[in-house]
């Protein structure tokens, strides 16, 4: 279990049907530290006052119009958030920094996805970690999982990787998966997920001890 005034936090960017959740989720356990991934939706409604059901489908769709925003949130919102005249998609985000910020005060985490590694830019103790790997080995993952064809399988690949990739630009004004904006890149289809976990994980302990 990591113990230390100074918290370490590993973000973990992520291809659709890399296994990016998997391997966070191991890393965490190996660690014996917290895991956010969906959880994050869950803490960023309790600060903005919208509902779990409307972050986790609208946080990384990318709207352009305050009516149409506005209109949504009379439907799935319980109040409204201190930025109500925002957008909801700049709302959701600032909700998800100003937790991820608070999770990073207080202790050693993996946190999956969000643009957690812009967030903390600049934060010792961190590492940014983007998982990825050939479209084969996530084609038939996403097939297993969701019991799809592999014309489904692309198809969601394919629509995932933009909407993430459009929302990363968005907020950081970076390109999703450019290698230079992270500590780590990696192939979790050369060395498999539990492999990579347990490679990330010794890196992790490395840096503890430095």
């Amino acid at each position: 279990v990591i113990n230390m005034r100074n918290p370490l936090i590993i973000t973990i960017g992520r291809e659709y049907g890399s296994g990016g959740r998997e391997i966070g989720e191991l890393v965490a356990k190996t660690l014996g530290i917290a895991y956010y991934d969906k959880k994050l939706i869950t803490l960023a409604a309790q600060k903005s006052g919208l509902s779990d059901e409307f972050i986790a489908n609208n946080e990384q769709r990318v709207r352009s119009g305050f009516m149409q925003n506005l209109a949504a949130s009379a439907v799935y919102s319980s109040g409204f958030f201190s930025s109500q005249y925002l957008p909801l998609s700049e709302s959701i985000f600032i909700s998800e920094a100003q937790v991820i910020r608070d999770i990073a005060a207080k202790e050693s985490a993996v946190i999956v996805g969000r643009c957690a590694d812009y967030i903390l830019a600049g934060r010792d103790n961190t590492i940014n970690v983007f998982v990825y790997a050939p479209r084969d080995v996530r084609v038939n993952r996403i097939m297993a999982r969701h019991n799809m064809s592999e014309a489904e399988a692309l198809k969601a690949i394919n629509t995932s990787d933009k909407e993430r990739g459009n929302h990363y630009f968005r907020y950081t004004d970076q390109k999703w998966g450019k290698a230079q904006n992270y500590d780590v890149c990696i192939n979790a289809g050369l060395m498999g997920i539990e492999k990579t976990a347990e490679m990330l994980a010794d890196m992790a302990k490395i840096e503890v001890r430095a």
